[in-house]
């Protein structure tokens, strides 16, 4: 069965109820089907909320994700970082698991330092401020999230973002194990078109 992750954006897709929603909600229906195996980032519970703010706790997320359709959706648990994750859903970091993340960081955000201590001390910055710089943090959630879909057994990644969609970005994350990066209508054509969708 193929594994399809939804990034963050698919999760605000379907709370604004935009056009790309009803795609998404296509994928939502496959899973309870039993067609896909759906899954979403836990990093994604700490991406800023349309609102401008964070999750409280991960109940919240869960409570959110639910209300959208994917309660019985997998969610994928990133590295933990200090400030960033939650504590009871993420995974102790080893060596491989960072060679990883450095991968795609580096593809995804060659601009952006990888580590928030370099980040801070690039552009003057106190490292010690007690917030972490949203640019920093909205990259480090990108990258997780993209590391999950891979470290988790990749498959379908399912992203509106450009960043993963550039030329100059795509063939580089799928080289490195990303499987398929689609956007939701095409996820939907790839499913439909295949027999493990039909």
């Amino acid at each position: 069965m193929t594994n399809v992750t939804l990034d963050t954006n698919c999760i605000i897709d379907l709370e604004e109820a935009n056009p790309r929603a009803t795609s998404i909600k296509e994928l939502i229906q496959m899973h309870k089907d039993g067609k896909i195996n759906l899954r979403v980032v836990a990093i994604s519970a700490s991406e800023r909320k349309p609102d401008g703010t964070y999750a409280s706790n991960f109940a919240e997320f869960q409570e959110r994700v639910a209300a959208l359709g994917l309660g019985q959706a997998d969610i994928l648990k990133p590295m933990g970082y200090f400030g960033v994750s939650y504590w009871d859903w993420c995974l102790w970091a080893d060596d491989e698991m960072l060679g990883l993340e450095e991968k795609v960081h580096k593809i995804l955000f060659p601009e952006i330092e990888f580590s928030y201590k370099e980040f801070c001390r690039k552009r003057g910055l106190d490292l010690n401020s007690g917030s972490i710089d949203r640019r920093w943090r909205n990259a480090k959630c990108d990258v997780l999230a993209l590391w999950s879909h891979i470290w988790h057994g990749n498959g379908i990644f399912v992203t509106a973002d450009n960043e993963f969609h550039k030329e100059s970005k795509k063939p580089y994350l799928i080289a490195i194990g990303a499987g398929e990066i689609l956007r939701p209508d095409e996820a939907v054509v790839r499913l439909t078109s295949r027999n493990d969708a039909v």
